[in-house]
């Protein structure tokens, strides 16, 4: 797979980070919650990959999707294969992210947030940097680097 990536921005996670779809509030058992991670300001990324095939009546099709979502302490983005994976999450609303202590949302405030994410593909908000989710909902693997035992780099891989 050739992927390209896309510098989104830069956020800082204050030292924790929550992983998970945006519209889960923190007692859902399929999220990552207060991963400790390295203080400090993270480069926001989002990996794009092309998708290329056929439906069964030979009719081809190409999908251009986010594969990864990532953030990387100081911009530095390890190789993949230097990345463990540390857990799953499961994603319900299309989208999964990163956040620092994120709230649990009203239907209010969970209506307003996704009239803030309803065009694009990735998005930093007042509460995370969050992305769509590949191919939609499912269960993803997220994955860490450590340097001298500190999580620098964090991703979610959407395949």
């Amino acid at each position: 797979i050739i992927m390209r990536r896309k510098k989104i921005g830069t956020m800082n996670f204050h030292g924790s980070v929550d992983v998970t779809d945006p519209c889960y509030d923190r007692d859902v058992w399929c999220r990552m919650n207060d991963v400790k991670i390295k203080q400090g300001e993270y480069d926001c990324y989002i990996w794009r990959h092309t998708d290329k095939g056929e439906y069964e009546d030979k009719t081809p099709f190409e999908y251009n999707v986010v594969g990864i979502i990532g953030i990387y302490y100081n911009g530095n983005i390890p190789r993949q294969n230097d990345m463990k994976e540390i857990g799953t999450i499961g994603v319900d609303a299309g989208m999964a992210g990163f956040s620092h202590n994120k709230p649990d949302y009203s239907d209010d405030e969970w209506h307003g947030f996704c009239e803030r994410t309803n065009s694009g593909d990735a998005w930093i908000t007042e509460d995370g940097f969050y992305s769509s989710s590949g191919y939609g909902d499912g269960e993803y693997g997220v994955f860490a680097y450590k340097q001298n035992g500190e999580i620098t780099a964090l991703e979610i891989r959407f395949f």
